[in-house]
């Protein structure tokens, strides 16, 4: 039979206090805590949406009496609906028109060229300061009266 040391019987009574003090710092490695704050709050993205002088209608209304439909292009590629993109910069004037669903190149491009020469737009507003606001459109392009 062997006998322990002093040392060894002082070395023992440490190991299950070191043993605890191992596993309590792994523990806290793998703990994830959560807090729960509540449900995510409300916010609104435009305080004042952009707006053209006179409404959407009025801004339809101004697409449809300043395109211009080419004479040596078949009416029939001329109609469809078109997608279009654009940013309302803070001063109200259209930028960065994106096509998203065109027509016809040639329809494409005179939307674009009416779009950007209309009157400025009132700019969006969020808390009180004017900020850049991206709008899609559907313009739906269609030929109204009889066939000759």
């Amino acid at each position: 039979m062997r006998y322990l040391l002093k040392s060894e019987i002082q070395m023992k009574k440490y190991i299950p206090i070191i043993a605890l003090l191992l596993l309590a710092s792994l523990s806290k490695a793998q703990t994830i805590n959560i807090i729960k704050t509540g449900p995510a709050p409300t916010v609104k993205a435009i305080d004042v949406e952009p707006e053209y002088p006179g409404g959407t209608k009025a801004f339809y209304k101004y697409i449809s009496g300043h395109v211009s439909f080419p004479a040596d292009v078949d009416p029939a590629k001329l109609q469809g609906i078109m997608t279009i993109s654009m940013a309302i910069e803070k001063d109200g004037r259209l930028t960065d028109f994106q096509i998203i669903k065109g027509v016809s190149d040639v329809m494409d491009k005179e939307t674009i060229r009416v779009i950007a020469s209309a009157p400025h737009w009132k700019p969006g507003m969020q808390h009180g300061e004017p900020i850049r606001v991206r709008y899609t459109y559907n313009i739906n392009y269609a030929l109204i009266g009889k066939k000759k």
